[in-house]
């Protein structure tokens, strides 16, 4: 029966990360849902499960409904995107191969030089590495955006081609 169960998440197992990306991804947003639907405490709670996982700063994050999401600009473009990723990956998960290597880490460089340039910026405000406007539109935005996606972009392209060899010839199909 277990091995059964461990067959089964192989075959599937594409669907289950999707699923995940999904719940992850998508609670953020429900929680300035609930608030404003009057579920205040529920969606002050999803808030705050968060808060660990991410910086939460107000104006780095989207707005519903006047309510915050429960996460930055980054992480709604990387798991939106990994998410879209992941659904157009099903329909062509069986003739794209892996990206090498070197372009995965090449994809992901600007995610880590624009979140170190963050970084650095709030501990030594003084260099001004970067511009202080964090509105919708501006470059740091836009920033936030392309590197979030390159992010999905690099494991959907690095990643899910490796785990589709590596978990089908395990299943047996």
């Amino acid at each position: 029966m277990i091995d059964r169960a461990v067959l089964w998440c192989f075959d599937h197992w594409l669907m289950l990360i999707n699923g995940m990306v999904l719940v992850y991804g998508g609670l953020p947003w429900l929680s300035p849902l609930l608030i404003s639907m009057g579920y205040t405490q529920a969606g002050r709670l999803l808030f705050y499960l968060y808060t660990p996982l991410c910086h939460q700063r107000p104006t780095q994050s989207f707005f519903l409904l006047g309510n915050q999401v429960a996460f930055c600009h980054r992480e709604a473009a990387m798991y939106t995107a990994l998410f879209v990723g992941g659904l157009i990956f099903a329909r062509v998960r069986h003739t794209l191969r892996p990206i090498r290597f070197r372009l995965m880490l090449l994809l992901l460089l600007p995610l880590a030089l624009d979140g170190t340039t963050h970084l650095i910026d709030e501990i030594v405000p003084s260099l001004a590495l970067r511009s202080p406007n964090d509105a919708i539109g501006s470059i740091n935005w836009w920033l936030r955006m392309i590197t979030g996606v390159l992010f999905a972009v690099a494991v959907v392209l690095g990643i899910y081609p490796r785990l589709e060899q590596d978990l089908r010839p395990a299943s047996g199909s």
